[in-house]
């Protein structure tokens, strides 16, 4: 049997944790892009909300809420009166800016609390300087290190009982004299006890006279922010009403599955319209969650494979280094053995699959069908996203479904099926497709410049079938 040196197995171990080193980089600069990336899709899904929400509902009134509330299927919204709520909450806006108004705490703060005039301003810094000759008493006291004994034991009155001869009473002696020579006039200890018992009993009443003031002025500035903040609520309640009323809409809207919400709004004309900006906001929603989940799980495989690996070299190096023996030829070739081009062909993968979420953005033909999944749609039903929960809760509920990647011919039928004219929908023609594989190109160079990787379909699996 072939034996390899120590010398040259520590040599392995180094390459092989430079390695893991580079990978592990590598993992940091996909998150910095994935970061980046997404904050721009969480730009594009807030504008894409607005314009669904705007289009729902333009107007805070009766009507516009009854014909929103029946386009969504809310239909417990119009029984609310939020018109009547929100006239509520004015009259109470009203009325408490006007008491906060009329309080003198808020009405005279600039008598009260001017910052060099107010009158509790003012009796804070008088009563502080009061207070702070005899605050200075108790710290010259309290500093001395023996005082708290001298204070405790009663040394200077006539409780003090401590006998003379013991070397602990002429400590005290000593140090109750240091401390009478720092007051001036004072001739002995009990003079001094004297005097801090005042101090303590003169700043106990100043700190609570000041208490007492700064809680007023606490008092104070809690009116003054809660009138600029009932104040700005009151000037933008309209506002505040409308975007509320809009949100939750809108948010009932994208927790429904997406093809029975396309189903409803096509079923009307009224509704139709409300269609493609549904589609948009629901599909920038669903990319959102997929590029988090296809982010998480490879680079959590990644970083799980890494740790393994480091384990394993940090075994190897310490029974080598223990011994210093050598290593079995076998044993050593595994060891190291290049691993760069099985990350390069794992990333590839990822790859792929993150870009051809990414780039998708023809939310428009969702509309061309009555059961689907945002994932087949994005991915044309070419890989298994069975390990997002969000896939894998929809194939579990949906035993029968199956995906049909060919559109155009759904579209075509559908268009036929109408009896009005198909001008409104988008031209779904061959140049569109041309323009995603464009796309596809520009996002999978992003891809690489942050993992310095080109895009590979060596690991390409289809599922065009939820079982």
């Amino acid at each position: 049997m072939s034996w390899v040196p120590a010398e040259q197995v520590i040599a392995a171990v180094g390459n092989q944790r430079q390695v893991l080193a580079a990978e592990e980089a590598r993992v940091a600069g996909f998150v910095q892009y994935h970061a980046t990336e997404r904050a721009k899709l969480e730009a594009e899904r807030a504008q894409a909300i607005h314009d669904l929400g705007t289009a729902v509902l333009p107007r805070l009134d009766h009507a516009s809420i009854a014909a929103a509330a029946q386009a969504v299927g809310l239909v417990g919204l119009p029984n609310e009166n939020v018109p009547a709520q929100l006239e509520t909450r004015r009259a109470w806006l009203a009325s408490r800016l006007n008491a906060i108004l009329h309080d003198p705490r808020y009405a005279q703060r600039e008598l009260l609390r001017h910052p060099r005039t107010g009158s509790l301003t003012t009796a804070i810094a008088q009563n502080e300087e009061h207070r702070g000759p005899f605050a200075a008493i108790i710290v010259m006291c309290e500093q001395h290190p023996r005082f708290e004994g001298l204070w405790g034991s009663g040394f200077g009155t006539p409780e003090h009982s401590a006998s003379w001869w013991r070397y602990s009473y002429w400590q005290d002696r000593s140090a109750a004299d240091e401390l009478v020579t720092k007051f001036q006039g004072k001739t002995s200890f009990a003079e001094v006890r004297d005097e801090y018992a005042r101090a303590k009993e003169t700043v106990l009443v100043f700190d609570g006279e000041l208490r007492n003031l700064r809680a007023q002025i606490a008092e104070g500035e809690a009116l003054d922010r809660e009138y600029a903040a009932l104040y700005e609520e009151h000037r933008t309640l309209d506002a505040r009403g409308l975007e509320h009323t809009r949100s939750r809409i809108v948010q009932h809207l994208l927790g429904i599955d997406a093809a029975a919400v396309s189903q409803r709004l096509r079923s009307s004309p009224a509704t139709s319209g409300l269609l493609m900006l549904f589609l948009r906001a629901s599909g920038i929603a669903a990319k959102v969650s997929y590029l988090d989940g296809i982010q998480q799980a490879n680079l959590g495989e990644i970083q799980k494979d890494i740790a393994l690996q480091r384990e394993r070299l940090d075994g190897v190096e310490t029974r080598t280094r223990r011994r210093w023996a050598p290593m079995a030829l076998d044993k050593f070739q595994k060891l190291a053995e290049d691993r760069r081009p099985r990350y390069e062909k794992r990333w590839q993968r990822f790859g792929k699959t993150y870009n051809t979420v990414y780039v998708y953005d023809r939310y428009d033909r969702g509309r061309y069908y009555e059961d689907f999944l945002w994932w087949d749609l994005f991915t044309r039903g070419r890989y298994d996203g069975s390990y997002l929960p969000e896939v894998h809760h929809y194939y579990q509920s949906h035993p029968g479904y199956a995906f049909d990647p060919d559109w155009k011919t759904r579209a075509a039928e559908q268009r036929a099926a109408e009896s009005d004219t198909d001008d409104a929908g988008p031209n779904d023609a061959g140049p569109n497709d041309a323009g995603d594989v464009e796309s596809e190109a520009a996002a999978a160079a992003a891809f690489a410049d942050s993992s310095s990787d080109d895009g590979d379909t060596s690991g390409d699996t289809t599922t065009t079938d939820a079982s």
